[in-house]
């Protein structure tokens, strides 16, 4: 949704011939989905080109030897799978090299567009090495590494930080959708600077009337989960969830005062898992109708972001677009400064304070509305597509005016 949204936008400007093309390491197909989405674009003029398939083998070479001299010589983003294999693209390409790149939110595109002499753009989200390391420190937490398993973790957390910033430095700016995220890329030399990330729905036309008829107060229903279930950062929100905030929810709300739902595929970390099997947390999977369950939930909860690893979540823009008083860790702030306490979440700074608001919310209805209220206008102030695409494009034509004619941007 979020392509469809910047490329729409890129092609109704009037300032750029857009032309599309897929790349990824494995699937490179269009989901079926994307059909009417296509046809809008192709309808505005938009190319779509043969995708690409980045080859699995790095352009350092299979084996280790070449892998250890790759990194020897300073080269770690040869390791990394779609650099060096920029050809590939200019083939799809019809052997043309475009004026400009931008990637949006896909990493092997990043890598392997980084090394074309041309402007370069990308629009992103988490750096790939702040995933790894959190998985790492995720697995020290269930105690799932050996010291060996460490030691050899510690150097590919290395060499993958190097190469992804050294592809990202190749970048004439990159917006990332988290401000914290995008001040640890500035400090690291890449020209980064935060740009929201964008809610392509729309609010929902009679949320206050849907939720005054569905929400279940009795037992307070809690949304505690939206997203893939084993996600790194869901994984740690869901230990926080079980083991500190649900806890707190039975002193002071009682045993049987409420349910916590999770929605999402996947399955929980083994090491997750049982601290999932209490009476209080269903773990529902894939529904036929999220919405509904959003708008019937008096409390979203967001127990993410609670420990190291502090991203953004397009889960605040979705239940901010139903009408949902979201309450979260005061943290959720640093990578979404627009996230604000009491005016369009309830923010705690541990895990205690985040049940007494979850309990506070579920008994006071006023509160939730005004909470919702504030979501919604973010939502579509900070938030809106139009507005953060039209960002992008003033940054993307002022330099690329700005090379033609020399004069800084």
């Amino acid at each position: 949704m979020i392509c469809h949204q910047i490329t729409c936008h890129l092609a109704r400007s009037g300032l750029f011939d857009v032309r599309y093309v897929v790349i990824n390491a494995f699937e490179t197909a269009m989901p079926g989905a994307a059909g009417p989405e296509v046809e809008d674009l192709k309808a505005l003029g938009v190319h779509f080109h043969e995708p690409v398939k980045a080859d699995l083998t790095p352009a350092a070479g299979a084996g280790a030897f070449n892998k250890l001299k790759a990194v020897a010589a300073g080269h770690s983003d040869r390791l990394i799978v779609g650099t060096g294999q920029q050809d590939k693209l200019l083939r799809s390409l019809g052997g043309e090299m475009p004026d400009a790149v931008l990637a949006i939110w896909a990493e092997t595109a990043g890598y392997m567009a980084s090394s074309l002499p041309i402007p370069k753009f990308n629009y992103a989200g988490n750096p790939d090495h702040k995933v790894l390391e959190a998985r790492m420190e995720l697995e020290d937490w269930l105690g799932g590494r050996s010291l060996l398993g460490r030691a050899r973790d510690v150097m590919r957390l290395k060499v993958t930080r190097a190469g992804h910033l050294a592809a990202m430095r190749r970048y004439d700016l990159m917006w990332n959708v988290a401000a914290n995220d995008a001040a640890d890329y500035a400090a690291a030399g890449v020209n980064a600077r935060y740009l929201q990330n964008m809610w392509p729905g729309a609010v929902h036309a009679d949320w206050q009337a849907g939720r005054d008829a569905s929400e279940q107060t009795a037992p307070l229903k809690i949304v505690g989960n939206v997203g893939n279930i084993s996600a790194t950062g869901n994984s740690f929100g869901l230990m926080t969830l079980a083991t500190q905030i649900v806890p707190r929810l039975k002193e002071k709300l009682g045993e049987g005062a409420f349910e916590v739902h999770l929605f999402g595929g996947g399955k929980p970390h083994p090491s997750v898992a049982p601290l999932l099997n209490d009476p209080h947390i269903r773990v529902r999977g894939f529904v036929d109708d999220i919405d509904a369950e959003i708008l019937s939930a008096p409390v979203f909860l967001v127990a993410n972001n609670s420990q190291r690893f502090k991203v953004g979540h397009t889960r605040f823009l979705h239940a901010w677009s139903l009408g949902a008083c979201v309450v979260g860790f005061s943290d959720s702030a640093e990578a979404m400064p627009e996230i604000r306490h009491r005016e369009n979440a309830l923010l705690g700074d541990t895990p205690e304070a985040v049940a007494d608001l979850v309990v506070e919310a579920g008994r006071d209805k006023a509160l939730r509305r005004a909470v919702a209220a504030g979501g919604i206008e973010m939502l579509t102030t900070a938030f809106n597509p139009a507005r953060v695409v039209g960002e992008l494009i003033r940054d993307l034509d002022a330099r690329l005016t700005s090379r033609k004619t020399g004069v800084a941007a």
